[in-house]
C-alpha cells in the first residue's frame, strides 16, 4: 500500500467495480479515480522532491514494511530492528542492526507509534544516526479522500526532517 503506482492501480480497479454495481453512476466513479489519481501523483512528485538529497543516506526501519515506499522513492534500508508485527527482537540483534547503523552512513533510525521506542533508542545509541517516527497506517490522518496524498507526504516529511 506504500507505493504510488499501487494505490492508483487500486483506485482503478475499484472505480471499475462500483461502475459494475452502479452503471448509473460509472463515469463519476471514473472520474473520481482519475482525480484520485492526479492527487497521487502530485504528493509522490512532492515527497519525491523532498526526499530527493537523501538518496546517498541509509536508514534502519522499525519493522520491514517499507519496501514499496523505499522502491517508490530510491530510498536504501539497511535493516529493520524487527522482521514483523509479532517478532520481538534479541539482544544479539539489536547489537547487529547497531554495528549496522555505526558502519553504514545511517541518516536514520525510524520508530513506529505503535511500538516500543525504547528498541529504536538502544539501537540508536552511539551511532549518531537520527531517530523519527514513520507511521505507516497514518494514524495522526484524517480519513477522507485525502488520506493517502497525507499519507505519502507525511512519510516523506518523516525521512526529510531526520538526517
Amino acid at each position: 500500500w506504500l507505493h504510488p503506482e499501487n494505490a492508483k492501480a487500486w483506485m482503478v480497479l475499484i472505480a471499475e467495480e462500483l461502475a459494475g454495481l452502479d452503471p448509473e453512476n460509472a463515469e463519476t466513479y471514473r472520474a473520481n479515480a482519475q482525480a484520485g489519481q492526479a492527487e497521487i501523483d502530485a504528493a509522490a512528485a512532492e515527497t519525491a522532491a523532498n526526499i530527493a538529497d537523501l538518496k546517498s543516506r541509509h536508514f534502519i526501519v522499525f519493522h520491514d514494511a517499507y519496501q514499496y515506499f523505499e522502491e517508490a522513492f530510491g530510498l536504501e534500508v539497511l535493516g529493520a530492528i524487527s522482521l514483523g508485527d509479532a517478532n520481538r527482537p534479541s539482544p544479539a540483534q539489536l547489537v547487529g542492526i547497531r554495528d549496522a547503523a555505526k558502519e553504514g552512513n545511517v541518516a536514520c533510525i525510524f520508530a513506529e507509534p505503535q511500538f516500543n521506542p525504547g528498541l529504536v533508542a538502544t539501537v540508536a545509541e552511539g551511532t549518531g544516526a537520527g531517530t523519527a517516527v514513520l507511521d505507516p497506517l497514518g494514524t495522526g490522518i484524517e480519513t477522507g479522500p485525502q488520506f493517502y496524498p497525507q499519507l505519502l507526504r507525511s512519510l516523506g516529511n518523516a525521512v526529510a526532517g531526520c538526517k
